[in-house]
């Protein structure tokens, strides 16, 4: 997606509906988000105003030659997260703000000298270490003058892909990635267990917001506070997913995928 001139540009996103609703949007990561056209994607889908690697170099927030792991690290990441947010907030307008941490990345992550050693192996450090970052984090913003108005979203993107840290683990576990909302203006209705996917997590982050969804459903997704079933709980994960991987000319029109010249 990163030789393309748009991405799926006739589909409504998230980013999409917090712009037509006032928000300034922003997303940050301490990587070129020019890979796999995620720049592209955000600037084309609610205006989102993206601070990256290349960003920071040119705005003077990161050293001239300063280059660690993907870019910077989750420490400077956040620092730099802080004062954004502060200055966003003083504007008392919407916002919405996305961060992407990379230290928990394969292989191996990437361990700052101020991260405890209180495992034997480098990755369960790593681990510890972005899990406390994050929980310093939010901490922060939970003394912002902000923070009754905003909701917090914590999710993993996918499970770890590093190559050998599961290996003793049971093959029938089922490894999940994280999910936590902090400060939800909407009430689940269902307290029990549910079986959902990413996909759900559109809506779910709207209701999250007081958004009213008309069924309760956007796209393939269920909004998770109501008792509408999602696709998973409907028709099981080995269907979904043999369905999914079929091709769709409904989504190879929507993508318009223009072929590089070689």
């Amino acid at each position: 997606m990163s030789t393309q001139k748009h991405f799926f540009e006739n589909i409504t996103t998230l980013g999409d509906i917090l712009d037509q609703h006032g928000y300034h949007n922003f997303v940050m990561q301490g990587s070129d988000m020019t890979f796999a056209g995620t720049e592209l994607y955000f600037r084309e889908h609610g205006n989102v105003s993206p601070i990256d690697y290349k960003y920071c170099l040119k705005n003077g927030l990161i050293p001239n030659d300063y280059y660690v792991w993907w870019g910077f690290e989750d420490q400077k990441l956040f620092d730099i997260a802080k004062k954004q947010i502060l200055l966003e907030s003083s504007k008392n307008e919407p916002f919405s703000f996305i961060i992407y941490t990379s230290d928990t990345h394969m292989e191996d992550g990437y361990l700052s000298d101020f991260c405890p050693k209180e495992f034997n192996d480098k990755y369960s450090n790593v681990i510890n270490c972005s899990s406390m970052q994050v929980d310093n984090f939010v901490s922060w913003i939970k003394k912002q003058h902000f923070y009754e108005n905003t909701t917090i979203v914590i999710i993993g993107d996918h499970l770890t892909m590093d190559s050998d840290y599961c290996s003793n683990i049971e093959q029938n576990y089922k490894r999940k990635t994280f999910l936590s909302i902090l400060n939800s203006r909407t009430i689940r209705k269902n307290n029990t267990n549910r079986i959902f996917s990413t996909f759900d997590l559109f809506p779910t982050i709207l209701a999250s917001l007081g958004v009213k969804i008309e069924g309760n459903k956007l796209g393939l997704g269920t909004n998770l506070y109501s008792n509408e079933p999602t696709l998973l709980e409907i028709f099981g994960e080995e269907l979904v997913n043999s369905s999914l991987s079929q091709r769709s000319l409904f989504m190879e029109q929507l993508a318009q995928i223009q072929i590089p010249e070689s």
